[in-house]
């Protein structure tokens, strides 16, 4: 389980978000009380999802039909599998970022191809993504084993680049105190909406992952293992002193550049040294690969298989995942001003009541137990669709972008993520509660020998 933490803490996402709380006018401690927060929660609902699969030693896929039924579940996995896909190429496109510095810095005509376009991105541009294209292509389409030992090594490599931005950042303005003593501009009406939109995005980067954490919980020893593996090599620590190390290379910013520049990939490219850009960008450039393959290669390469385990593999459903992933084009939105944090609430008003609904299906509906054979069966005790799951999951999801959606309550979508999650697990937990002691009983009952 630390093996897989490590890359996926260092997300140049998650970095980015962190950066941006300063750029919306907070000061350098609310934004870290911010993040704090947000990580905190993110571990409590990351160790409390991740104990079934680390029970029974099964994926994401194949817990969600409990709650959602044996064919209901293929909708969330598909919506999971969309989300999977999407990020993909957003990572892609952030590692042909790294690619095109290192490429900039090595040869100094390279930015003049920029003139040329190719599907909205300049030649140099688009050079630098099929480049990245065909590293993960490499990567995904070796398999788990190679995920693991690629993973294994690649995460720990951005810290010392990260550490070095922090130490330049604290020279640029002539002490560590400089750093810290940025200050609000929110008025106190604004800070609360603001405060927990910025939770909101920050639990949107992992709010896939606290979905499908059983993919990587479910080969764990124990569950004390996986909860020290996750407490020590990612949650809630790790991602909070990676958010920190945003904070404060994004505060450096501010006082060498006098504005704040939240890509770590664009602050190196600044530098006069093209051996710190170029060793610089490699390793964002890796630990890109290794936020890809650890979280979204693996995530989208149990969801596809369990939709169509006939016809896909870990290897085809991973070349699915490049090929979509390439194609969604991230560049067009991306670095717009605001589009990141708008697409970070929306993930997580989606995925949130899934996660309510299987931590209430769990720990209250099934009190810890699952009956695995019945997993595996269409005509077992969670044969077929549980109309409760989906109708829990749509109540949900709408009250969670109702802010979105509706101008005069526009407020509510700064807490998107926590009502999503609220919502769902209250709808399901009134639809099944009179139904517990009829599933109780019929968990004792055989079921036939169908496998799915």
């Amino acid at each position: 389980m630390q093996q897989f933490g490590w890359g996926i803490v260092h997300n140049i996402v998650a970095w980015e978000v962190a950066a941006n709380l300063l750029v919306s006018g907070m000061s350098f401690w609310q934004a870290f009380a911010c993040i704090s927060c947000a990580y905190l929660i993110a571990f409590i609902a990351i160790a409390f999802n991740s104990y079934s699969g680390s029970k029974y030693g099964v994926p994401f896929p194949v817990l969600i039909r409990a709650s959602f039924g044996t064919k209901g579940a293929q909708i969330p996995v598909f919506i999971r599998a969309c989300l999977g896909i999407f990020w993909f190429g957003v990572h892609m496109y952030i590692g042909s970022i790294a690619v095109n510095v290192i490429l900039a810095s090595s040869f100094p005509a390279w930015d003049s191809l920029g003139d040329i376009n190719v599907l909205g991105l300049g030649l140099n541009e688009f050079v630098a993504f099929a480049i990245t294209f065909i590293l993960h292509a490499f990567v995904i389409t070796h398999g788990m084993e190679r995920v693991r030992k690629f993973e294994s090594w690649a995460g720990p490599v951005i810290m010392i680049i990260a550490v070095g931005l922090v130490v330049w950042a604290v020279n640029v303005a002539d002490g560590f105190g400089n750093l810290v003593s940025i200050n609000s501009t929110i008025s106190n009406n604004d800070f609360w909406p603001t405060f927990f939109l910025g939770m909101t995005a920050l639990l949107g980067t992992v709010a896939t992952l606290i979905l499908n954490i059983s993919d990587l919980t479910r080969f764990s020893r124990s569950q004390k293992d996986h909860i020290i593996g996750q407490g020590m090599g990612g949650m809630p620590t790790m991602f909070i002193l990676f958010s920190l190390m945003a904070l404060l290379t994004t505060a450096g910013t501010m006082y060498a550049f006098e504005e704040p520049i939240t890509n770590p990939i664009y602050v190196l490219a600044q530098f006069e040294n093209p051996f710190i850009i170029i060793v610089g960008a490699v390793s964002i450039l890796i630990s890109t690969l290794s936020v890809n393959v650890a979280t979204n290669g693996v995530a989208v390469g149990y969801d596809l298989t369990n939709l169509s385990p006939s016809k896909l593999n870990f290897r085809k459903s991973g070349a699915i995942a490049l090929t979509i992933g390439a194609i969604s084009a991230p560049w067009l939105w991306y670095e717009e001003g605001g589009s990141l944090d708008m697409v970070l609430g929306a993930i997580g008003a989606t995925m949130a009541p899934v996660l309510g609904i299987m931590l209430v299906d769990f720990f209250i509906i099934r009190k810890r137990n699952y009956d695995l054979g019945s997993l595996f069966r269409h005509d077992g005790i969670y044969g077929g669709w549980n109309r409760d799951g989906l109708i829990a999951f749509i109540v949900g999801a709408l009250i969670a972008y109702s802010g979105l959606i509706i101008p005069s309550i526009s407020y509510l979508y700064s807490y998107n993520w926590f009502i999503g999650v609220g919502a769902a697990a209250v709808t399901y937990l009134i639809l099944m509660w009179s139904k517990r002691k009829t599933m109780m009983d019929a968990k004792t009952k055989d079921s036939s020998d169908k496998v799915i």
